[in-house]
């Protein structure tokens, strides 16, 4: 069975890789107690990183008791039902950020609330209030007690928060840690193909895993589209899976995230000219890599200099050396001007 077929959030923890920059940078902030935001284009796995990053919570702050709670506000009709639904989740009840606050103190552990595709709620009129009364509350979170238990105190909590925005991050009153995720790196590549592969007896070539980056153009989504088309020509020979996954690319984009032209004229431009993240070590678009040249206008110059260095040693003279020199040079370009359209052609 062909294991390239994920096309939502990945959940599952053992099938997400690579991002360990932004996976870093998120963390370094929430342990800050900073509201974080995700952005990026379409299908660059904002949803992916935000559930990751709720799996791995307690495990990376040392956290035990850490509960994470996902909220996708693009199903909530308003915000009084994301404070229902958290307030709920911890034991309590009400539907404003005050009975927010009062569950987080019963609750007496951190709870990290991660919300989801944002920008929806933003667009219906109540996701900017909302962002902005949560990134109040986690400021003013006071961090737990080694072991996990935030203290007991009168009114004390712990509040961490990360949401997924879109493109861009919202104008926002309050300060928020922006992590934007761009394309994957060739190792980033590399790691999700050996992830997805590990339970099969395929394997994608050195040269493979190169193409399939480039042709596109390091976007996650748009990567497992070739490495499914990939997989189907290891199992079926014959099967042109690059015809195969353009075709796909060209009649069924990410919507709001068309693949870069240069994909479609063969990958070769489309990382460095990706709109989704330079890459580390690729090379600027229009800048050929240095060619290793042949050395036979080396040899042309060598020849030329030892025969004026016979000529010396057997006339004695310079002047006969100067002049077996400037005939031999002639002779070397020549010969230089009727070997070069055919090296050009081989």
């Amino acid at each position: 069975m062909n294991p390239f077929t994920q096309r939502e959030r990945i959940t599952e923890p053992e099938r997400f890789t690579g991002r360990w920059r932004e996976v870093g940078m998120v963390f370094e902030r929430l342990e800050a107690r900073r509201p974080v935001l995700l952005t990026g284009a379409p299908g660059t796995g904002k949803s992916s990183l935000l559930t990751h990053v709720g799996q791995s919570a307690g495990a990376v702050l040392e956290d035990p008791t850490l509960e994470a709670l996902y909220l996708d506000l693009a199903l909530l009709p308003d915000a009084a039902t994301v404070y229902r639904l958290i307030s709920r989740a911890l034991a309590s009840r009400g539907d404003t950020p005050e009975a927010v606050e009062a569950a987080l103190v019963r609750a007496g552990h951190s709870v990290l609330v991660c919300c989801d595709h944002v920008e929806a709620a933003v667009n219906a009129g109540w996701g900017t209030d909302l962002l902005e009364r949560m990134a109040r509350l986690a400021r003013r979170s006071v961090p737990g007690e080694p072991g996990g238990l935030a203290p007991r105190g009168e009114g004390l909590f712990d509040l961490l928060l990360v949401a997924v925005a879109g493109a861009s991050a919202p104008s926002l009153s309050e300060p928020f840690a922006v992590v934007r995720l761009g394309a994957l790196t060739d190792a980033e590549v590399r790691l999700l193909a050996e992830a997805y592969l590990d339970e099969t007896e395929v394997s994608f070539s050195a040269a493979e895993l190169r193409e399939l980056a480039a042709l596109s153009a390091g976007h996650p989504a748009y990567l497992q589209r070739a490495m499914f088309h990939c997989f189907e020509a290891h199992r079926r020979p014959g099967y042109d899976w690059r015809a195969a996954y353009l075709a796909e690319a060209r009649e069924r984009p990410v919507p709001g995230a068309p693949l870069p032209a240069a994909a479609f004229e063969g990958g070769a431009r489309a990382r460095s000219s990706s709109a989704y993240g330079d890459l580390e070590g690729t090379p600027a678009a229009g800048h050929a890599a240095p060619q290793i040249q042949a050395p036979a206008d080396l040899l042309a110059v060598l020849a030329v200099l030892v025969a004026a260095l016979v000529a010396f040693q057997r006339s004695g003279s310079w002047l006969v050396a100067a002049g077996v020199l400037v005939l031999a040079a002639a002779l070397a370009l020549g010969v230089s001007r009727a070997l070069g359209p055919r090296r050009g052609s081989d």
